[in-house]
């Protein structure tokens, strides 16, 4: 017999009566308080599925018509105007997706389709896609069973990440190397995350460091979108940071043949 059951005994019925009524409140409380936050959570993804796939029509027209006007162009200013609606409209509907798959993502599983494809490859032409920016590479050769679009993701969001936090002038470093599993590795020369920003630096919508992260491009979404996918590879993803000595983030998935 334990202490709450002699407690229990002592009681009269009154006053049983009067603990069960208060328990009974609580708990409806809670419940419906719980209730409450789920039916907010999936009105905000219903409304953000809704809207995600209400601009990604309009931006595709923009994006369209901006490269025709492009090819039709022999003026530099103009070109370089419509260059820039074209990079920054596209921009948008990357970030669009990015939204689209991690909201999915919170309510069901990534949909994977696997096949086997060289890492070195895909990074390469990732690389290749960034200009202007101090960028040092090691690209083992390793073939992976995995999903190329996702992996794709993946890369170029942890490739970006760097980018916009890395300082002027530094240097992004980026290694990959396999054994048992494919492990990719990115570090920058940047300000580096403060430790309790580490734990939710791969939540949807979180950022860290908010003193930086203000006077940058971006709304959180593309770590969380790494998390998932990498996730549903079965493999894990971290960040390693010193505050003002910049960041390194990794992250490994099993290397399996189809």
């Amino acid at each position: 017999m334990t202490a709450m059951d002699t407690d229990l005994e002592s009681m009269s019925k009154k006053e049983l009566i009067e603990l069960i009524t208060r328990t009974k409140k609580e708990t409806i409380k809670y419940v419906n308080k719980y209730l409450e936050e789920e039916e907010k959570q999936d009105i905000l993804r219903i409304v953000l599925l809704k809207l995600s796939h209400e601009f990604k029509t309009p931006l595709n027209s923009i994006i369209g018509f901006a490269d025709i006007l492009k090819s039709r162009t022999n003026d530099v200013d103009d070109y370089r105007c419509l260059n820039n609606i074209s990079h920054s409209s596209k921009h948008l509907l990357a970030l669009i997706q990015d939204l689209l798959d991690v909201t999915r993502s919170q309510y069901k599983p990534l949909e994977l389709v696997k096949t086997n494809f060289s890492t070195r490859d895909v990074i390469y032409n990732i690389i290749s896609g960034f200009h202007g920016i101090n960028l040092n590479y090691t690209l083992s050769e390793i073939k992976i069973f995995a999903d190329e679009t996702r992996f794709k993701q993946v890369i170029y969001n942890l490739i970006s990440n760097a980018v916009k936090f890395n300082n002027e002038g530094g240097e992004i470093q980026i290694i990959t190397y396999g054994d048992k599993d494919f492990i990719f590795e990115i570090t920058d020369s940047g300000d580096g995350i403060d430790e309790a920003d580490k734990e939710i630096i791969f939540n949807f919508f979180a950022q860290g460091n908010s003193d930086v992260t203000k006077r940058k491009y971006g709304c959180g979404v593309g770590l969380s979108l790494c998390k998932s996918i990498v996730e549903a590879h079965g493999g894990i993803i971290n960040v390693e940071s010193v505050k003002h000595r910049g960041s390194t983030f990794k992250f490994s998935i099993p290397i399996l043949k189809g």
